[in-house]
């Protein structure tokens, strides 16, 4: 790895590929991620709570542009990331959503035991369907 001129040697992070295993491992400890969808101008990204079901993101949103975007083109991505101390890390999905319509696969879910972090009504429940899924941590050396 070469020494961009922005950092100290000791400060060159080593990078580390994750496994699917541990990837899910992180994704399951978090409770806040963003969720990228196409829209009619480019690509929107959304803050989402969200919760993970047999290796599956479920997420609830309120009627807006998120559902619409993702009902004119379902591919997305999702990403999570977070540190700990000099560790950092980052887990992205791509995958297909839907929004779920039928009130069994919803109750088997259990995105209806997810809470929502705003006041508004969430009565829509995506699911997102992983295609593949990546991720990385990084820890510094220095500082």
């Amino acid at each position: 790895m070469t020494n961009p001129q922005w950092l100290h040697a000791e400060e060159i992070p080593d990078v580390e590929v994750l496994d699917d295993d541990e990837c899910w491992t992180l994704l399951e400890a978090e409770a806040i991620g963003r969720l990228a969808v196409r829209t009619e101008d480019g690509v929107d990204i959304f803050p989402v709570n969200f919760q993970v079901t047999d290796r599956t993101i479920f997420l609830r949103s309120a009627p807006g542009s998120k559902l619409r975007d993702i009902t004119h083109s379902s591919q997305v991505a999702f990403e999570i990331d977070a540190h700990h101390r000099k560790s950092y890390w980052s887990v992205v999905l791509h995958g297909t959503a839907e929004r779920m319509a039928f009130d069994a696969d919803i109750q088997a879910s259990a995105v209806l035991e997810l809470d929502t972090f705003t006041s508004s009504a969430k009565w829509n429940y995506i699911r997102i369907t992983p295609a593949d899924i990546s991720g990385r941590r990084f820890s510094a050396r220095g500082r």
